[in-house]
């Protein structure tokens, strides 16, 4: 009900938060769920992986943030790499869809050989995560500042945002709730020893976690194949005639 008044608001509005005209683009709509879905699945991760480190590898807190750090080491490293490349590709949703390829097949791994992977696995799947979707983000903003009028830049890159930051909460929610509802029915009569059933609890819930996460990146691929490669703009806009 909130989200159809929500919705009926933004189409009524004289001056909208989310101006639906610029959804309703079909290259907008692509970058804002790839980037909204993509971000969703790496904030996900950065959430429940210190969890999963805990509770079924058995790493220390300490231990268990120290480990995420190569996530967005690479996440970072491959984001900063890639937008120096993408502008210079003439196919430029090509490497982004490797990457994206390359993250959905490292994490539906994580979620395969969630209960057996040692912490040298564990670190170079982050490695790979993190270095196929660091194109992703890069593409969808500058993908976005292809395909709206200049005078829509600001309004347009605040929707993208907004819908990100909205989808993280719902899916991190979402994720949440499996695992409380598995490790609740796996461990109602268990007293926590390892390999105890609330550890195989424990488990299934990540694993249902995790191949979620594989599922929302699938989504985020989707949404950039579906993307229409325009040629990208290179300067000012000419003058209307």
């Amino acid at each position: 009900m909130l989200g159809a008044g929500f919705y009926w608001r933004l189409r009524t509005a004289p001056e909208p938060l989310i101006p639906i005209a610029v959804l309703r683009n079909p290259s907008v709509l692509c970058c804002v769920v790839a980037h909204s879905f993509g971000w969703g699945s790496i904030i996900g991760l950065n959430i429940f992986l210190p969890t999963y480190l805990q509770s079924v590898v058995g790493l220390s807190p300490t231990n268990a943030g120290l480990s995420l750090m190569v996530l967005m080491i690479a996440l970072n490293t491959s984001a900063g790499v890639s937008g120096v490349i993408l502008g210079k590709m003439h196919h430029y949703k090509a490497l982004p869809i490797a990457g994206l390829l390359l993250s959905i097949a490292s994490t539906a791994a994580l979620a395969t050989w969630v209960e057996s992977l040692d912490l040298f696995s564990f670190e170079v799947l982050l490695i790979l995560i993190g270095t196929g979707f660091g194109p992703a983000p890069g593409l969808a903003q500058v993908a976005l500042q292809n395909n709206v009028a200049r005078h829509q830049l600001g309004i347009s890159v605040g929707t993208m945002n907004f819908t990100r930051n909205l989808l993280a909460t719902m899916l991190v929610a979402t994720f949440g709730a499996i695992v409380a509802a598995s490790i609740a029915v796996g461990g109602s009569n268990a007293g926590g020893a390892l390999g105890g059933p609330l550890d195989h609890a424990a488990v299934e819930a990540f694993r249902r976690v995790f191949f979620g996460v594989t599922g929302t990146l699938a989504v985020a691929l989707i949404a950039v194949l579906l993307l229409e490669e325009k040629p990208l703009q290179t300067g000012v806009e000419p003058a209307d005639e």
